[in-house]
């Protein structure tokens, strides 16, 4: 298997793969996500020939299954169809893993569309009760995973 470039982007380079995947009849101003310009938030692009082909977010945000636990929201994760499929998404989802242990762990979470929740699965993650729709995305679960050091 290929070795994937991951690196970290600013927010505002995550948003055209936002508008393009995600949200392509959108306001500019649905691709600002909560927590994006937080200190401690981490914007991760994959690169195949130095083209950006995926994309992912995490910050700091509440749990809305348990409040109170360190956690950590996965938001924006998107790749081009063309590279779907190539381990981009992992790749992109273990080095948010790696930043949220270096950080002091937690949980992390995310709203995942239901046609990914396989994908999630393979990565660990769990669901959080029915599948819920929203008016603009569609149908979603929320999904978590603990992320801690080895014996944390």
């Amino acid at each position: 298997m290929a070795a994937y470039d991951i690196r970290p982007i600013s927010a505002a380079e995550t948003r055209w793969l936002r508008h393009s995947v995600l949200r392509p009849h959108q306001s500019p101003e649905s691709l600002v996500f909560p927590g994006d310009d937080a200190p401690d938030s981490l914007h991760l692009g994959a690169f195949h020939q130095d083209k950006l082909v995926g994309i992912v977010s995490v910050s700091r945000q509440p749990f809305p299954g348990e409040p109170g636990q360190p956690a950590w929201q996965l938001q924006g994760m998107a790749a081009l169809p063309e590279v779907q499929g190539q381990g981009y998404g992992a790749a992109l989802v273990g080095a948010c893993l790696e930043y949220i242990m270096a950080q002091g762990g937690g949980i992390i979470w995310c709203n995942g569309r239901s046609g990914v929740l396989p994908f999630y699965q393979k990565l660990g993650f769990q669901s959080w009760g029915e599948e819920f729709h929203t008016p603009v995305t569609g149908p979603h679960y929320l999904l978590w995973r603990m992320c801690q050091a080895e014996g944390g």
